[in-house]
């Protein structure tokens, strides 16, 4: 029977059916989502997240303490930081911990947010978390909270030179929904690639609310692999910044990692046409929430 009724809390405890999420909590909900969907594939993974909350994404810590005590079931660890360097540092080590003897879980998924002045602050910490990679089973995730009409901010900002500098795939949502089916598909590119995927969110996504159709995404996400001398390769995080292993891993990124994260985009068609019609005479090309601020603007 369906369920006649409808509680706030369902927003993060339901699994099918239609749920009403800011973007904020679109963004809490995602580590439940992807716990859920990995208890159903059989793999024992845990999730940890940390960072500085700052408009648009101020509130995100909070709404994560909300969501996290409805799933006492579920293992998320949950550490706000001082500064984002700090939770930049936590999310890396999220990513060794599976390497280790003592290891609970075959992967934690690392979550850094942060507003892009943090992630300015935090460029240092990042990018040795990038270096270090992310684990198989684990992968990490950095939701940047951008603010490009300076609704909050002392300057505009949009952070996608410098992820791109820092060697990470962005994901843009443009709705609520996207949140959390981009959020998954973060995590599954970081996984594949040993890369960190980045999630820019502006300020009409964090501040904005929707209905989501719940399950967001069905069935297993695609893994592409890539074999080196006849093995195939997988990232193992490592925390020896070590010279020459560093050239290595900097040739790495240019060989195997973002030739996986581009595949991964192609197998899942991140990126598509959405008009097409057969007299078409010019290409627009946009992402995220400006995607659907020209479709606006054509209308």
């Amino acid at each position: 029977m369906p369920k006649q009724s409808y509680d706030l809390t369902d927003r993060y405890l339901a699994e099918s059916g239609t749920v009403l999420l800011s973007g904020i909590q679109a963004l809490a909900r995602l580590p439940i989502e992807q716990l859920r969907r990995d208890i159903k594939q059989g793999l024992n993974t845990a999730a940890f997240l940390s960072g500085y909350p700052g408009s648009p994404l101020g509130g995100l810590d909070q709404e994560i303490a909300r969501a996290t005590k409805l799933v006492p079931g579920l293992p998320i660890v949950h550490q706000p930081a001082v500064n984002e360097e700090l939770g930049a540092t936590g999310v890396m080590g999220s990513q060794l911990t599976a390497s280790r003897p003592d290891a609970l879980y075959q992967g934690v998924t690392g979550y850094w947010y942060g507003k892009a002045p943090g992630l300015d602050r935090a460029g240092d910490a990042l990018r040795h978390g990038v270096f270090a990679g992310a684990s198989p089973h684990g992968g990490a995730v950095v939701m940047v909270g951008d603010d490009p009409d300076c609704k909050s901010s002392t300057m505009p900002s949009s952070s996608d030179a410098t992820l791109v500098d820092l060697h990470m795939p962005v994901l843009y949502p443009g709705t609520i929904a996207e949140c959390i089916e981009l959020g998954l598909h973060a995590v599954a590119l970081s996984r594949a690639s040993g890369l960190w995927s980045a999630m820019k969110i502006v300020t009409p996504v964090a501040d904005g609310s929707g209905t989501v159709h719940l399950p967001v995404l069905e069935g297993a996400l695609p893994r592409p692999t890539v074999d080196i001398d006849g093995v195939t390769w997988q990232c193992q995080p490592s925390a020896k910044f070590l010279g020459q292993r560093m050239l290595a891993v900097e040739r790495e990124f240019r060989e195997v990692r973002i030739p996986l994260a581009q595949q991964y985009g192609i197998q899942t068609g991140l990126n598509r046409v959405s008009v097409n019609p057969a007299d078409a005479w010019i290409g627009l090309v946009a992402t995220g929430f400006t995607y659907y601020e020209m479709l606006d603007a054509l209308r």
